[in-house]
C-alpha cells in the first residue's frame, strides 16, 4: 500500500495526518511522472491527489474516502468517536472544514490568475467566514474539535486552519482567526498533536521551498 501525495497539497495533508496518528507503515510518494502526467492519471484513476494505491493495485482517490478507508481497515487507534450522535457531529465538522476552508483555498489559488481575482478573493473570504463561524459555534473551550479525543476532523481542520491563517491577509481579513477566539485557541492546541505538527511542518517547508509567501 502506498499514498501518492504532495507536501503542499491541502487535500493530501489530512490523509498524511491520519496515517501518522495511526502509526501506519504506508509509503508516501510524489505522483509518478508529475501530477499532470499521463502516467499518474493511469495510476490514480482521477489524476488528482491524494491517491491511495491498495495492496492489489486498486487506486483509491479522494481524501475523505481514503481517511474513512484507513479508519475501517485499521481501526486501532480509533480516529472517530463512539456513538451515533458524536460520529455525526464529527462528520459535520469534517464537511465544514473541507467544504468551507480547504476547498476555497485551492479554488482561490487557481482563480488569482484569472479574469476576476478580486471577486475570487471576496468569494473565498465569505466561505472562510462562514466555515469559521460554524466551527466557532460547534467547538468546545478545550480538547479537540469534536471532543476530548483526536479524530479525523482534526486531521482535516488542523492543516486547513494553517491555510486560512496564510490566506487571510490575501482576502483582506488579516485578523480572521483572531476574530474567532475558540477556533484560534483550538488551532494553538491542535498544533501540539504530533501528527498535526508533522503535517504542518511539511506544509510550511514545501511552501517555503516553492517561494510562496501569503501572510
Amino acid at each position: 500500500m502506498k499514498l501518492y501525495s504532495q507536501d503542499d497539497s491541502p487535500f493530501s495533508a489530512p490523509v498524511r495526518a491520519a496515517i501518522y496518528a495511526k502509526g501506519l507503515d504506508i509509503a508516501i510518494e510524489p505522483p509518478p511522472g508529475g501530477l499532470k502526467s499521463a502516467a499518474y492519471r493511469a495510476a490514480s484513476l482521477t489524476g488528482t491527489i491524494p491517491c491511495l494505491v491498495l495492496d492489489d493495485g486498486t487506486p483509491l482517490p479522494e481524501s475523505a474516502v481514503i481517511i474513512d478507508y484507513l479508519e475501517d481497515r485499521f481501526p486501532e487507534p480509533p480516529l472517530k468517536p463512539a456513538g451515533a450522535e458524536a460520529r455525526a457531529q464529527e462528520a459535520l465538522l469534517r464537511r465544514i472544514a473541507e467544504g468551507d476552508l480547504a476547498t476555497p483555498m485551492v479554488e482561490l489559488y487557481h482563480a488569482l490568475g484569472g479574469s476576476d481575482p478580486e471577486g475570487a478573493k471576496a468569494a473565498a473570504r465569505a466561505r472562510f467566514e462562514r466555515g469559521l463561524g460554524l466551527i466557532e459555534a460547534l467547538t468546545g473551550e478545550d480538547g479537540y474539535v469534536a471532543g476530548p479525543d483526536f479524530t479525523t476532523a482534526d486531521c482535516i481542520l488542523g492543516p486547513a486552519l494553517l491555510g486560512v491563517a496564510m490566506w487571510a491577509p490575501v482576502v483582506g481579513r488579516p485578523g480572521l482567526l483572531a476574530d474567532h477566539p475558540k477556533v484560534a485557541a483550538y488551532f494553538a492546541r491542535v498544533q501540539l498533536h504530533p501528527a498535526v505538527a508533522r503535517v504542518i511542518g511539511e506544509l510550511q517547508a514545501a511552501l517555503a521551498s516553492s517561494g510562496v509567501r501569503l501572510g
